[in-house]
């Protein structure tokens, strides 16, 4: 393991969380982020109780995939055991991003998935983003319950707590986080406009389904 590698992502981290804050994804000390190191089966995640505002390199953690700190002057997250669950479940994802985006916190609140209307959303979430049950937080069961739901998505929305996506890359990570907060936004000015029961994913993908959003 290259020293300049974790001294890169940790830059890339600190960078990604302070870009979520200003765009209004996490407050205070919500929300967590991390990301693995190349080549090894670790990963740099935000300490407990860091603001993302202020969260500087050196006070981000290492952690293995079983959630224990392997170096760090603080604790890891509460989340830890999410992080390590979904790289655990998929390999190729490369960084993990948990916010409480305020839309999609909502609908995670009122138990409603969101769906990709636009169908440039489609094309990256063509199943929406779908709701896990509530769960405590930092529990072994909600760490359970995100890993089975996460092999077949790449964006959850925990109820009554927020939003996790992952990505190959940290910005993608963090892009992604932002789309679905967009998309919960617009989801709900559609329900505002014309209800929630004119809104049909069977619908939507029969819609958009052409060779260039759909293999």
């Amino acid at each position: 393991m290259r020293p300049g590698t974790i001294k890169d992502i940790s830059e890339q981290l600190v960078k990604a969380g302070r870009e979520l804050h200003e765009k209004g994804l996490v407050r205070g000390n919500s929300g967590n982020i991390s990301a693995k190191i190349p080549g090894t089966d670790m990963f740099l995640v935000k300490p407990s109780g860091a603001p993302m505002k202020f969260l500087q390199p050196e006070e981000l953690v290492l952690a293995d995939l079983q959630g224990n700190k392997v170096r760090g002057g603080l604790n890891v997250s509460l989340e830890t055991p999410i992080h390590a669950a979904i790289y655990k479940a998929r390999r190729e994802v490369q960084a993990v991003v948990h916010t409480h985006a305020p839309t999609a916190t909502a609908f995670g609140i009122a138990k409603m998935e969101i769906l990709p209307l636009q169908v440039e959303m489609f094309m990256l979430l063509p199943n929406g983003v779908p709701v896990v049950p509530f769960e405590p937080p930092g529990s072994k069961a909600l760490a359970e319950a995100v890993q089975k739901k996460i092999t077949d998505y790449d964006a959850l929305i925990l109820e009554n707590h927020g939003i996790v996506t992952v990505g190959s890359t940290i910005e993608g990570a963090c892009t992604l986080n932002e789309m679905v907060e967009e998309a919960a936004k617009i989801q709900y000015l559609v329900m505002t406009l014309v209800g929630r029961d004119v809104l049909d994913l069977t619908e939507l993908k029969e819609k958009f389904k052409t060779e260039k959003t759909v293999e």
